[in-house]
């Protein structure tokens, strides 16, 4: 194509000659084989408004050979306008205009099939579009909490709890706070057997929601209960932080003992408290081993006396549970009294010997006596409730034990004496059954009984006449009677009256009440009788 102003060929497409810059009117051939329609829209196509003043500006005539000045202001009269003359940016932004006016008017100049062809590629890519979004949709529904929660439902009703979990778990993730579902994932591990995770679960929710503390410890406690693990209860209370928690559920909580005095050195005798809970048991050691239910069962304050001592104490809940050691360590700085100093050794006698005992500085000694018929599991150490040592102790017929132990004047008590004797006196020509029956006849005629059985007028009860000790004064050996009163209306309990008499072994005329003066000196003496009838 040429210039109609200056002959200069013009390239096909543009819209102005590069050499005198005249606008060109494109004017389409007519084809009268051609479809009206594609003319209008060819013709609509070019006569679209478009803005040559704008595109103008940018594509000025090339230069001309006359310039002119208006006013102070130089205008060129170039018929071309050089690129030089615009900055990076102003270039790019013409060359990109220039772009889309000749993309716009390539496309229109193609034919009715491309064009079809291009709306239908258009169409395809935004139904693709659409069903793109749609699929992405149903994704994003498919992992809502609720469509979660739902198929987590579905696999509980049917017993697939591991894949109920792993939903579940996949929905708190989306919903972290969402205590329903928590609870839900607690009792799948439950119906899973797992109960340690169901546990974990409900330990949780607590932790993070207080308000729902007792709820959660609620069903803890009912998991264990169900099977009676009482010590796993105890191991979550010794962990809980809830102080309400752990005092609703204290009959539960196996502590280890407290001690009533710090550890520690100590200058006076100590009776130490263990405190514990209600409705257990405390078992303690005092050398340091550890305690177990066969140590010594603590029932009063321990009495710790001079030394060193290492105690160690556990609680035994009523539901069996043992909990934790508690140690501590004791130095009781006191002076402890000599034990007391007994005059005959153990060992067995044919002739019975006065049991002498001497004691401390400062210090009075207890006993206890057993015979017998007392067996060794009844039979404890004395101490300060016991009979207090006065005077000379006779011997026991037969085998008996003597336990000695000396308090000071702080109270302070000494190491417990032990003494076993057996005394046998063979040559006697008066039986024991003799010697009993001489003393209650005799008993009898001082007065006081009804008869000779023991009988008396003024109790239900009755006294008996039993030969338990024996005594040797200056070579004579004596049977001792206690005497005892038996109360019949109170299962026959006996209880010694502090009388005693005497019956020698070799002559059953020579009995009398026996006696001790001041100087702790023996003797027996045949009192007046009253009733001169023994018969009655």
């Amino acid at each position: 194509m040429k210039c109609p102003n200056c002959g200069a060929h013009i390239e096909e497409g543009l819209l102005f000659c590069e050499v005198c810059g005249e606008e060109i009117n494109i004017v389409p051939d007519y084809d009268p084989e051609t479809d009206l329609s594609v003319d209008i829209d060819g013709v609509f196509d070019r006569t679209k408004e478009i803005d040559v003043e704008e595109v103008k500006k940018y594509k000025s005539p090339k230069k001309r050979h006359n310039d002119e000045y208006r006013g102070n202001k130089h205008i060129s009269g170039r018929s071309h306008i050089d690129e030089d003359d615009f900055d990076d940016d102003e270039v790019g932004e013409i060359s990109a205009l220039k772009d889309t006016l000749f993309s716009i008017i390539d496309f229109w100049n193609k034919n009715i099939f491309t064009k079809i062809i291009v709306l239908f590629i258009v169409l395809l890519i935004a139904a693709a579009c659409v069903a793109f979004g749609m699929f992405i949709k149903k994704i994003s529904d498919r992992q809502s909490v609720d469509y979660l929660v739902e198929k987590a439902e579905e696999s509980v009703k049917n017993k697939d709890y591991e894949t109920a979990i792993d939903l579940y778990e996949k929905a708190i993730e989306k919903d972290p706070d969402n205590t329903k579902i928590k609870y839900a994932i607690s009792n799948c591990y439950l119906s899973d057997g797992q109960d340690k995770n169901a546990v974990f679960i409900l330990k949780e929710i607590a932790l993070e929601h207080p308000e729902l503390a007792d709820d959660a410890y609620q069903k803890m406690f009912n998991i264990y209960s169900v099977k009676e693990d009482w010590k796993s209860i105890n191991d979550i209370l010794l962990d809980c932080q809830d102080p309400e928690v752990v005092a609703k559920y204290q009959e539960y909580l196996c502590k280890p003992p407290e001690f009533g005095s710090k550890p520690g050195e100590y200058d006076d005798i100590l009776d130490l408290e263990l405190k514990s809970g209600l409705n257990g048991f405390v078992y303690y050691t005092l050398d340091g081993s550890d305690p177990d239910e066969t140590s010594t069962l603590y029932t009063e304050p321990i009495h710790l006396e001079s030394g060193e001592f290492d105690v160690k104490a556990i609680y035994v809940s009523e539901y069996g549970v043992t909990s934790g050691i508690a140690e501590g360590e004791y130095i009781i700085n006191v002076t402890i009294p000599l034990a007391p100093m007994v005059s005959i050794e153990s060992g067995s006698y044919n002739v019975p010997i006065l049991i002498s005992v001497d004691s401390d500085i400062n210090c009075d000694t207890y006993y206890v006596c057993y015979r017998a018929n007392v067996k060794e599991e009844e039979r404890v150490d004395p101490d300060m409730y016991a009979t207090k040592y006065e005077y000379p102790l006779v011997m026991p017929m037969g085998p008996s034990e003597f336990r000695f132990i000396s308090y000071n004047e702080d109270g302070i008590p000494s190491t417990v004496i032990t003494r076993k004797y057996n005394v046998t006196i063979t040559d006697a020509t008066v039986s024991k059954e003799e010697g009993a029956n001489i003393a209650t006849v005799y008993r009898y005629t001082l007065g006081g009984l009804t008869d000779t059985d023991g009988h008396v007028a003024t109790a239900n009860g009755k006294f008996e006449y039993i030969i338990e000790d024996a005594l040797n004064l200056k070579g004579t050996i004596y049977y001792v009677i206690n005497e005892y009163y038996v109360d019949t209306s109170n299962g026959d309990k006996r209880t010694l009256t502090g009388l005693r008499y005497a019956v020698n072994t070799q002559d059953s005329n020579d009995y009398g009440t026996l006696e001790i003066n001041a100087k702790g000196e023996y003797y027996v003496i045949k009192e007046k009788s009253i009733n001169v009838n023994p018969e009655g």
